[in-house]
């Protein structure tokens, strides 16, 4: 088969390489570069080059998928960098934040760890997203429905159990509690460390879009096209055309989404009959989120004592999250959320902008919905907005899904679920 992907994303180069060597691929990618949310720029601070990832900068051993599919791209344990998990809490109003948690034994020399009932409070949000898990909760539970905080931590549900959350999805505080429990358990059903242990996380040394630039490397019997866009998608028998912006066209007989639902949706509405699976599509929502990465401490508690890998900052109903790279890459960069802060870094080098789905219950509904589609006419669907959990392993799962029903087992298909 001839085969169109739209999107070189984690999902759209994963699905390239599984299938490549077993159909002719087109890949097709607006931007200049590969990688999707995976975007590394380099910071240059005394002399020295820093990596910095704009979006994806965490590797987890717990991603199995996502563990295989680097190590078939030629990256081993020397490539990844531990960096403590520590976090910070605080109000943007106060100086001195209510949680700062553990680094390490040997680096938490230099700071103030605090405690007390927020600790507490971040373990109970440990707690439940694991029994949200456990117990397999429907997608369509909401955090509300689904949570049973002790009483003692109950006043702390918007400054900790709910600020996190609303940290990773761009949303309130308050509107936390109307998202699906087993969308946002995932990201913290992890234990929590005690105080004496580290939890580090890994970075790929040199960012995540080195695994996106060795994946094209590995491709076979593809095409990939940059800066390409898809204007037009016309259906003739039983094969498509897809229209380029630019005017270059490409017969297919099957065509590959992997971008998120909302671009999907749009792309599908040049083509006839395809209103169900836009109506299925738009009902994804996202929440746009825009990052800079800077050189000054924007963002991060006035006490240095108190900085933490992970600093959010909860103000006005809204929770955004500073990102220090001095833990891991022992240099004062920084990557911040800026979307509802009054004021902005100072010493910015670089900005962009991410849209992150919402695990509404709507959203579980329409996966589900949209997971009955896959393959009709010869459309298909693959990203992380397709399964539970917005995460690279979830964008890896759906291309590892579309694989199994497009190919035979290959080699690729072996090295990642063998």
């Amino acid at each position: 088969m001839r085969i169109g992907i739209v999107g070189a994303g984690t999902a759209g180069l994963a699905t390239a390489w599984l299938l490549s060597g077993s159909h002719e691929i087109v890949l097709m990618e607006e931007r200049d570069t590969p990688g999707g949310d995976a975007r590394t720029i380099s910071a240059h601070t005394g002399g020295d080059t820093c990596p910095v990832d704009l979006g994806v900068h965490g590797v987890s051993d717990q991603f199995p998928l996502w563990s295989r599919l680097m190590r078939s791209a030629g990256f081993g344990p020397d490539d990844l960098l531990p960096v403590p998990a520590s976090r910070t809490l605080l109000h943007h109003d106060q100086e001195r934040p209510y949680l700062v948690s553990p680094h390490t034994p040997q680096a938490d020399r230099d700071r103030e760890v605090i405690l007390g009932p927020p600790w507490e409070a971040l373990k109970s949000l440990s707690l439940e997203a694991t029994r949200w898990e456990d117990e397999e909760l429907h997608g369509e539970m909401t955090v509300e429905e689904a949570a049973n905080w002790p009483q003692p931590h109950e006043a702390l549900r918007e400054e900790v159990m709910h600020a996190l959350p609303a940290s990773v999805f761009g949303c309130t505080t308050h509107d936390v509690a109307h998202l699906s429990a087993r969308g946002v358990g995932g990201f913290f059903a992890a234990p929590q460390p005690s105080i004496l242990e580290a939890a580090p996380a890994q970075h790929l040394r040199g960012g995540t879009q080195r695994l996106a630039l060795a994946l094209v490397d590995q491709l076979r019997t593809t095409e990939v096209r940059l800066r390409a866009r898809l204007h037009r998608l016309e259906r003739h028998g039983d094969r498509f055309t897809m229209i380029e912006t630019s005017g270059h066209t490409h017969v297919v007989d099957a065509v590959i989404f992997a971008i998120p639902a909302y671009a999907a949706a749009a792309a599908l509405q040049s083509l006839g009959g395809s209103t169900r699976l836009r109506t299925v599509l738009g009902a994804f929502t996202y929440q746009t989120i825009d990052y800079a990465a800077h050189l000054d401490p924007f963002g991060m508690p006035e006490d240095r004592k108190h900085w933490s890998t992970t600093n959010v900052t909860v103000h006005n109903g809204w929770s955004e999250t500073t990102t220090w790279y001095g833990p891991g890459h022992d240099t004062d960069v920084f990557v911040s959320q800026f979307t509802h802060r009054r004021s902005r870094p100072d010493r910015q080098i670089a900005r962009t902008s991410f849209r992150t789905p919402l695990p509404t219950p709507a959203a579980h509904c329409a996966r589900r919905r949209l997971e009955q589609c896959q393959g009709e006419g010869g459309l298909y669907f693959a990203g992380a907005y397709t399964r539970t959990l917005n995460s690279q392993e979830s964008a890896v799962a759906s291309a590892v899904d579309l694989a199994r029903r497009l190919t035979h087992a290959n080699d690729r298909m072996g090295q990642l679920t063998n």
